[in-house]
């Protein structure tokens, strides 16, 4: 949208008069989407975030939306003031039949031992480069971002302790196939029968993990930019035929990053196709069981 379109919608514009006074300005255009209208906050407070996880469609994960940090020292001449200060009457006004009930905003789990509403300390723990998804179905990553981020609540992150493991090497090996046989076989709870199934912090920790050799090259746009498919589709099987009876045809992407662990741990062409097939196969099982549940 251009700029000339949403100018008049702009809540706190001031004196600006074009968008790139606004960039030099360290500003940022953000909607609010449940009014429509625009603010200029500073981009200091914006950080990025994961949120639509079920849409990303690469490794290298999109950071589409904002969040807003403002801290609460920060109290001075802000263009994130006026848009505290809005805030602030609409949360006054949306939880005054709460209050009038006799339900206290600090009862409220959004406000919950926040002092400020607009304040969400952040510490490191709470960002980082590489995130689990922990929603396993036929599609099923482990996502990276080129900066810390922040990330949606079906995202655990991963930081790792030893700060000589790489952490695109590790990523490589999180999304191969034989590490996604080590998710169904040691990860997946075997209660019941899911399409899609949530894993837990404790299911995760049981999950073997390889590490790579440390001078272990990394194909990075291989990895970063492999989409993220039906691992039938991946693993070139028709889910709708018997596993077996099918060759692994293994998609371009795939077959590149898979043969660099394949290589690693010097397994045959046998074991390949062994492995292939099994995760297919504990794939289907899963995905038949769920439709008699």
């Amino acid at each position: 949208m251009k700029f000339s379109e949403i100018k008049d919608k702009i809540k706190n514009l001031g004196d600006f008069k074009t968008l790139s006074d606004i960039k030099k300005a360290g500003l940022r255009i953000c909607r609010n989407t449940k009014t429509g209208d625009y603010w200029l906050i500073e981009e200091e407070f914006l950080k990025p975030v994961i949120k639509t996880v079920s849409e990303q469609q690469t490794i290298a994960a999109r950071t589409d939306y904002l969040f807003f940090v403002y801290p609460p020292q920060k109290t001075s001449n802000y263009f994130a003031d006026k848009y505290i200060k809005w805030g602030e009457g609409r949360t006054t006004k949306g939880y005054q039949k709460k209050q009038t009930a006799g339900i206290k905003l600090s009862n409220i789990s959004s406000f919950s031992g926040r002092k400020y509403w607009y304040s969400f300390p952040l510490t490191d723990e709470q960002k980082a480069n590489l995130f689990w998804w922990k929603i396993v179905g036929e599609r099923f990553a482990v996502f990276y971002t080129k900066k810390e981020t922040l990330s949606d609540q079906k995202l655990y992150f991963i930081r790792t302790k030893n700060p000589e493991i790489d952490k695109l090497s590790l990523l490589l090996s999180l999304n191969s196939t034989i590490q996604r046989l080590f998710v169904e076989v040691g990860g997946i709870p075997q209660i019941g029968a899911y399409t899609v199934t949530e894993l837990t912090v404790e299911d995760v920790e049981k999950i073997p993990i390889i590490l790579l050799p440390k001078n272990q090259k990394v194909p990075t746009s291989t990895v970063l930019q492999k989409n993220i498919l039906s691992i039938f589709q991946e693993c070139g099987f028709n889910k709708n035929q018997p596993i077996r009876s099918q060759q692994p045809n293994p998609l371009p992407n795939r077959k590149a990053l898979d043969d660099i662990v394949f290589d690693a741990l010097g397994l045959t062409e046998q074991e390949r196709k062994e492995v292939y097939w099994a995760v297919a196969e504990l794939v289907k099982n899963r995905l038949e069981k769920a439709k008699n549940v």
